[in-house]
């Protein structure tokens, strides 16, 4: 069964200045909660094509090797599993004004089925909650700070 997670925050920075800081993987553990690593695994650091292996604990250990699938700049970037937990991670960036952007998040997961499955829903369910809101609040607090 897919989940999904959506989350929109405000961010007081221009969309350029948010864009840049989500699309900077060397800057995702300090925002995303629960990232304990995360490593490219191409040569190619950025952009369309670009692989990273992460791990994440939320309530249990998880790892995926994830790929850059889609990047417009200042509007969108999505990133798809291609091994490990299955995830499809979207971001939609909309200025508001030319100080201040809304930042759309969907996270779409799918866990393991069979009696482990249940055992890492029951770990992650209700911590999914808890990291999509630390991880908007600590984008939103970031970026802020980064641009004063």
């Amino acid at each position: 069964m897919v989940n999904v997670v959506e989350h929109t925050v405000e961010v007081d920075a221009p969309v350029s200045a948010v864009f840049d800081y989500v699309d900077d993987f060397s800057a995702s553990k300090d925002w995303v909660y629960g990232l304990k690593r995360i490593e490219p695994v191409t040569e190619q650091r950025d952009g369309v094509g670009a692989e990273y292996d992460g791990v994440m604990r939320i309530g249990v250990t998880l790892k995926a090797r994830i790929r850059c699938t889609e990047r417009v700049p200042d509007e969108l970037l999505q990133l798809t599993s291609i091994g490990g937990i299955t995830n499809v991670q979207t971001w939609r960036f909309t200025p508001i004004d030319a100080g201040r952007t809304r930042v759309h998040a969907e996270l779409r997961y799918t866990l393991p089925g069979g009696p482990a499955g249940r055992v890492i829903a029951r770990a992650v369910q209700p911590m999914v909650g808890v990291a999509v809101r630390s991880t908007a609040e600590a984008l939103v607090r970031n970026v802020e700070e980064r641009i004063r």
